[in-house]
């Protein structure tokens, strides 16, 4: 069955013809037409069976929310202070006539309205090739009533890429790679890219950002090189934005984020094992040994961190 509209609200008007429990997974077959979005998407133009990627978050709404979840506010609710962290420059007197600039990074309090966090769908799609090309969720999905709006994001977050959404209840062993290869990371080792390499590819992430939010960036990811990670990894396609600084000697990851939690994570896992979780399973909670709030206490957390 194929679905072509721009988004669907009712699941049941599209796959009522399902029974409960059934299994089916979601997919287009590929056409000539849509070696640009596989491109777009964040797919390599080489692409190889079994390659899987979080699709990039700036498609469209949906790809946002898979890739970085959203927020709900409450607007019925009084409002609350939160803190945004922003760099302060001050000029001090050396002195009768000289003055120094200086600046620091410091909390600045706002006023909002309270926000529930809904965490992403995190759905990633992987390119199939058998006797016929397809893209699928990386997903197998199970009708039932309590799983009607885990499947309606899946179908809709095909419909913003592809314009379509085919179901397949029966080829599931077809459509199966043999294997999978995420391509989630860009893993940077320090001895092949010194740092005056390393540090263009983390600025052009730093300027996608807005200019407010540029130093303070700079000023997290600075502290943290400093202490010489064996190696950084960095984000692509719905990762973008992500960081991670690899002390393997010390057992100890650092997951910085541009987006995400307003926090720095630090995990103990094996490398190869981070690098092959899903973005919902890298968040998780359970998998943080340490959750570093982004305040002015920040820098002195991480120095200790590594005291």
């Amino acid at each position: 069955m194929i679905i072509s509209k721009t988004r669907i609200y009712n699941v049941v008007k599209y796959l009522g013809f399902l029974s409960e429990g059934a299994n089916f997974i979601l997919g287009v077959k590929i056409q000539p037409d849509d070696n640009f979005n596989l491109e777009k998407i964040g797919f390599p133009k080489n692409i190889s069976n079994g390659d899987t990627i979080l699709p990039n978050a700036d498609i469209g709404p949906v790809s946002s929310y898979n890739a970085e979840g959203k927020y709900i506010k409450h607007k019925d609710r009084e409002m609350e202070t939160a803190y945004m962290q922003r760099e302060w420059h001050w000029e001090e007197f050396r002195g009768r006539d000289k003055k120094v600039k200086r600046s620091k990074i410091v909390d600045v309090p706002y006023e909002r309205y309270p926000r529930t966090f809904i965490k992403p769908s995190s759905f990633e799609l992987t390119y199939v090739f058998n006797s016929t090309q397809f893209i699928k969720i990386n997903y197998v999905f199970e009708y039932r009533k309590t799983n009607i709006d885990n499947i309606k994001d899946g179908i809709n977050l095909l419909l913003e890429i592809f314009g379509r959404c085919e179901v397949f209840t029966k080829e599931l062993d077809e459509i199966s790679p043999p294997k999978l290869k995420r391509l989630n990371w860009e893993v940077l080792p320090k001895g092949k890219y010194p740092w005056e390499k390393v540090q263009p590819k983390l600025e052009e992430i730093i300027k996608t950002k807005p200019k407010g939010k540029q130093p303070v960036l700079r000023n997290r990811l600075d502290l943290i090189k400093n202490f010489e990670p064996e190696f950084v990894a960095i984000g692509q396609s719905g990762f973008k934005g992500y960081f991670i600084f690899g002390f393997p000697e010390n057992d100890l990851y650092v997951l910085e984020s541009t987006e995400y939690g307003n926090a720095t994570y630090v995990l103990s896992d094996d490398w190869k094992q981070l690098s092959q979780l899903t973005k919902a399973e890298l968040l998780d909670e359970g998998l943080h040994e340490k959750r570093i709030i982004h305040r002015e206490s920040w820098q002195d957390k991480i120095i200790d961190l590594f005291a």
